[in-house]
């Protein structure tokens, strides 16, 4: 079984090395890594030099793009796949050595399109906090649902039973058909370090392809969390509530109730910065989620009629 590994990466040099190093110890190793970058990253084209020297054998690229941003990062690495498998992976992730050979197992088993697995760690959320979330219709966690909310949020499984068939995918590791990319692209108005990028691009599928998404517990990965390309508290804050309107909009904005659920996540999330500003110390998560919700109001008629750039023209600066 041929497949393509794709890495999106940005300034991570140390974490892109142990991730080719892991695919390379997989007992279903891949035909090919494409390593796909941002041109002028310094970072990368080093680390990718580094490897090439390490395996001189092994089928190794990068190719970049000048658009920054994990959306584009995806596309490019996927675009230039050349297998009609592939296992998307990020950096800061680390599989065990049978993760490629048994989920490519369950793809073909279910015929599905994309398949995942759980970070390994996962601990059950505070009941409080979750039912407060879920009044809200903001991300909330469901032992065995995997669904998208008609806020723009989701639903998500924190220690299913067995595999579920999904409406989306979180997408640290996703084994996919490459086939995919010539139906549906990651959105790249989600620009810089991208939040739900991966939740509108599978729910997407689910839409277009019906139930095709398996979420596996047999599937478990570690999630290294790696601090490098990563934004600030400020600019975060606002990813956070941009993201979220644009899921909103290009799924659920003409349905009955759905602006109303909007509106009332949007009080939700100011009210859960609030309590995160104050649990940490840290008044800049409050207010830059304010000003965010505030932008969204005032250009609610850019949101109605797609034209979301505008909205992260200064994230970019």
């Amino acid at each position: 079984m041929n497949y393509s590994a794709v890495i999106p990466t940005f300034k991570r040099g140390k974490d892109l090395k142990r991730c080719v190093v892991n695919l390379l110890s997989q007992t279903l190793k891949p035909s090919e890594i494409i390593i796909s970058g941002v041109e002028g990253d310094a970072e990368t084209y080093e680390a990718f030099k580094n490897l090439k020297e390490m395996y001189p054998n092994e089928n190794i690229r990068l190719v970049v793009t000048s658009v920054r941003g994990i959306s584009a990062g995806r596309n490019n690495g996927l675009l230039n796949a050349k297998e009609d498998l592939v296992l998307m992976v990020d950096d800061d992730v680390e599989l065990p050595p049978n993760f490629a050979e048994r989920g490519f197992n369950k793809l073909s088993h279910y015929g599905a399109l994309i398949v995942t697995g759980l970070e390994e760690g996962l601990k059950k959320p505070p009941k409080m906090q979750n039912f407060i979330r879920k009044l809200f219709f903001f991300d909330y966690y469901d032992k065995n649902k995997q669904i998208v909310l008609p806020s723009g949020a989701k639903v998500m499984a924190y220690c299913p039973t067995s595999d579920i068939k999904a409406e989306y995918l979180g997408s640290h590791v996703w084994l996919m058909k490459r086939e995919i990319i010539n139906h549906i692209k990651f959105d790249e108005t989600m620009v810089t370090y991208s939040h739900r990028e991966d939740q509108d691009f599978s729910y997407s599928v689910y839409k277009k392809f019906g139930p095709k998404l398996i979420l596996s517990p047999d599937l478990k990965f570690k999630h290294l969390h790696a601090p490098g390309g990563r934004l600030g508290q400020g600019k975060m804050s606002h990813i956070i509530v941009y993201n979220l309107m644009l899921n909103f909009r290009k799924h659920f904005f003409n349905k009955k109730g759905a602006k109303i659920i909007f509106a009332w996540s949007l009080l939700g999330l100011i009210l859960q910065s609030l309590h995160q500003a104050i649990k940490k110390g840290n008044v800049t998560i409050f207010i830059e989620t304010f000003n965010a919700v505030v932008n969204v109001i005032n250009n609610w008629n850019l949101i109605k009629h797609h034209k979301f750039s505008r909205l992260y023209e200064k994230l970019n600066q």
